[in-house]
């Protein structure tokens, strides 16, 4: 049974990148800013194997076009970094993940949730983690009992399939993911969490669902499985020169004002599945991160 806590994520619930700081050359497609100031930023986390600048830049090619400012898409080595920049007025605009999402609405006021893709109902219930072991290494059940044997890998802190909803679901058995195992490594990325445990460089391992059922490694079974977990909203950084209601308005108009918005952001985003519009974010206030 899922424990208490993950079936509030969802209804039943990166090693950290040293990714370095990366910008992109070029801004979007307003070559000034009609309205004076300094250009806007969009910003997102570096992941492996995914171009995230590109994911990224029709959405700021968009917004130039919308708003008549410049803009530049910034790419941040990890969720919590893309949160401190925004809290610290360095980013207007940013795609995060769960993680980076709950991060932010502990924060500032002006911090403001902006629509969220709007995923398949199908493919959304998919968005799950699991534990998975090593066959012989233990079961849920033993857990708690064999964890200061065994080595644990998981993709990141704050990644959420990876990270924190698995580590909420240890806490809840008792175990503190950072030191109640024999060892800790962090994969990032959750192929590399899963081929760890297959490979038997970890004993037990926490990734998305979906990554496991694709191939699941002959020797390793699945020890629990989350509910599903929602996509993060978009977030924006209210300001003298960025009024969030304008943007988050121009988000729900963008599957008809420009469709490789989302075609773009589902290319660097495997959890937003098959989805071609936003749509405002639901509540998510029974959502909790340690």
């Amino acid at each position: 049974m899922a424990p208490d806590r993950l079936r509030r994520i969802g209804g039943a619930a990166l090693a950290a990148l040293t990714l370095a700081l990366a910008w992109t050359g070029a801004g979007a497609s307003a070559p000034g800013d009609g309205n004076g100031g300094a250009p806007w930023v969009v910003a997102t986390y570096a992941y492996p194997q995914r171009d995230r600048a590109a994911a990224v830049q029709p959405l700021a090619d968009y917004l130039a076009r919308r708003s008549g400012h410049a803009v530049q898409v910034r790419i941040l080595p990890s969720p919590t970094a893309l949160v401190e920049a925004l809290r610290a007025g360095e980013v207007d605009v940013a795609v995060p993940n769960l993680h980076g999402y709950l991060q932010a609405r502990a924060g500032e006021g002006a911090i403001v949730a902006l629509p969220v893709p709007d995923v398949p109902p199908v493919q959304a219930d998919r968005y799950r983690a699991v534990l998975v072991a090593r066959d012989g290494a233990t079961t849920l059940a033993d857990l708690p009992e064999r964890a200061r044997d065994l080595r644990l890998a998981l993709v990141g802190a704050d990644s959420a399939s990876g990270g924190f909803v698995p580590m909420a679901a240890l806490r809840d058995l008792g175990l503190d993911p950072r030191t109640g195992f024999a060892a800790l490594d962090y994969a990032g990325s959750h192929a590399a969490a899963l081929q760890a445990v297959a490979e038997g460089r970890a004993d037990v391992a926490a990734l998305a669902a979906d990554v496991y059922d694709a191939a699941p490694p002959e020797g390793v079974h699945e020890l629990w499985r989350s509910g599903p977990i929602p996509p993060g909203p978009l977030l924006c950084r209210a300001s003298a020169a960025v009024d969030c209601g304008q943007v988050a308005g121009w988000l729900l108009q963008a599957h008809s004002q420009a469709p490789a918005v989302m075609a773009a952001l589902r290319a660097g985003w495997p959890e937003f599945g098959d989805a071609t519009a936003f749509t405002v974010a639901p509540p998510l206030q029974d959502l909790a991160i340690d």
